[in-house]
């Protein structure tokens, strides 16, 4: 019996010529989509002060934006800096919450009628009630701030958290009770890891958002910080100064919502599975 053995054709090399177009055409796509968005808020931006016919101390001109940034970096960092740790241990503890719940309504479902109704009152009573009451009781420090970001950025989690522990396809959980496999085991090699994709999506909303609501809760209470400066800069009619830190806050939100996506497009198994493991 004759075999015939059949060799893969030899991959023709790129040529140079082709190749640094292709590099060249993937770095004007990248350039398009940050300068287009930049642009184009530029462009309503200066119409806005054309038209409106507002005060320069209300619509100040972008120079005057980017001036601050520049020549007001040590006031601005020193206080950036306070809403980044107040928005992290706050971002940190509204995961240990949210997922540590999650975990229990998961494996004690009685706790899961108990304790939710409590958990979306928490999550919707008013940031100002709750400032006031949270500065009484531990006054207007860093944990007071902590605590905003924690209550609001919890619930994402809790809820997301929840939804990927119960979406294991009920023939592995079979399995699983058929193999005689420990609750603990089930939970660490399937419910976590089916949960995966739910946990990476409540991270884009309460890390981009903890910088958000860590400025508000300064707005409201504190003595320093990004919110504070805001008020600061209101009071002395500074409209540069508070366009300045809404933009930095904006794009400091984004860079987090963007960071996430690019950790998870790596741990993220199901989108790994769908793009063939790339």
């Amino acid at each position: 019996m004759n075999t015939t053995t059949v060799t893969p054709a030899a991959v023709a090399p790129v040529p140079p010529a082709a190749a640094a177009r292709t590099a060249a055409l993937r770095a004007l796509t990248i350039a398009s989509r940050i300068a287009l968005p930049v642009i184009s808020i530029l462009g309503l931006w200066y119409l806005a002060i054309a038209f409106s016919g507002l005060p320069e101390f209300v619509i100040p001109r972008p120079t005057q934006v980017l001036a601050v940034l520049t020549q007001e970096t040590s006031f601005v960092t020193q206080h950036l800096m306070v809403t980044l740790r107040a928005a992290a241990i706050g971002f940190l503890f509204a995961n240990l919450v949210g997922i540590g719940l999650a975990v229990l309504f998961t494996s004690l479902p009685m706790f899961n009628r108990l304790l939710m109704p409590a958990a979306i009152t928490i999550r919707n009573v008013p940031y100002v009630a709750l400032a006031s009451v949270l500065v009484l009781a531990v006054g207007d420090g860093l944990w007071t701030k902590v605590a905003i970001v924690t209550i609001a950025g919890f619930f994402p989690v809790l809820v997301n958290t929840l939804r990927g522990l119960a979406a294991v396809d009920p023939v592995v959980l079979d399995r699983m009770r058929i193999l005689d496999v420990s609750p603990w085991k089930v939970f660490l090699k399937v419910r976590l890891p089916y949960s995966v994709p739910y946990i990476l999506a409540a991270q884009e909303i309460t890390g981009s958002g903890s910088i958000i609501v860590a400025v508000a809760a300064e707005w409201m209470i504190s003595s320093e910080g990004l919110g504070y400066v805001i008020n600061r800069a209101m009071a002395q009619y500074r409209g540069d100064q508070v366009y300045a830190v809404a933009l930095l806050a904006a794009v400091l939100s984004y860079a987090i919502y963007m960071l996430v996506q690019v950790i998870g497009a790596r741990i993220n198994w199901s989108e790994r599975s769908r793009t063939g493991g790339k």
